[in-house]
Parts: structure tokens; sequence; C-alpha cells
């Protein structure tokens, strides 16, 4: 990742990590609280961290992850919520309006 995209600076997430996976928030994007995940050349996601995990991923882009690689996204984000809502808080300057959920 180059640390910058169309929304502006990129902030990677910190609270945990997955072997092929670049995690990230943008600077300036919107609410509800969310990151992005991509890996690389086949998907981008948002994971809306605060949701339930059946409401919890968006595809941006691409095919659909393996149901594996989604099961640890998921878990992962799910287990690290309210450090995830730290770091969301600390990166991110909301451009746009939007839900809080």
């Amino acid at each position: 990742m180059s640390g910058r995209c169309q929304y502006g600076h990129m902030g990677r997430v910190l609270v945990f990590s997955i072997a092929g996976l670049d995690l990230w928030f943008n600077s300036a994007d919107h609410k509800p609280p969310h990151f992005h995940a991509e890996k690389s050349g086949e998907w981008e996601l948002r994971i809306y961290f605060l949701r339930d995990r059946s409401e919890m991923n968006e595809k941006k882009w691409g095919k659909d992850p393996r149901e594996a690689e989604l099961k640890k996204l998921l878990g992962a984000a799910e287990e690290h919520r309210a450090e995830l809502l730290k770091e969301w808080e600390q990166k991110v300057h909301v451009k746009t309006r939007g839900p809080n959920r």
C-alpha cells in the first residue's frame, strides 16, 4: 500500500494483523466506524466492526474471500471491537456523516 488513496492518508490497523491481508483506516472516511481489509489483487472489504457478524462485512471490489479468511477476519474484529473503536477515533476524521452503527 502506498499510504495514500482517493480519500486521504491511511492508518494501519495496529490492534491485530492477519498474514496476507492489508488492514487500514482511511483518515477522511465516513460513519459507521469501519476499517478496510484487502487481499492484494483479489478483493477488498469494509469491516463494520461494531455490527453483528452477519452484517459486519461489505465487499468493495473483487471476488468473495475464502470462508476461512472471512471467518478469521471477522472473529478478530469481534474480539477487538473496543480497541478498534479507539483506533478509529484516533485515526479517522469523519468526512461525511452516516449512521453510528
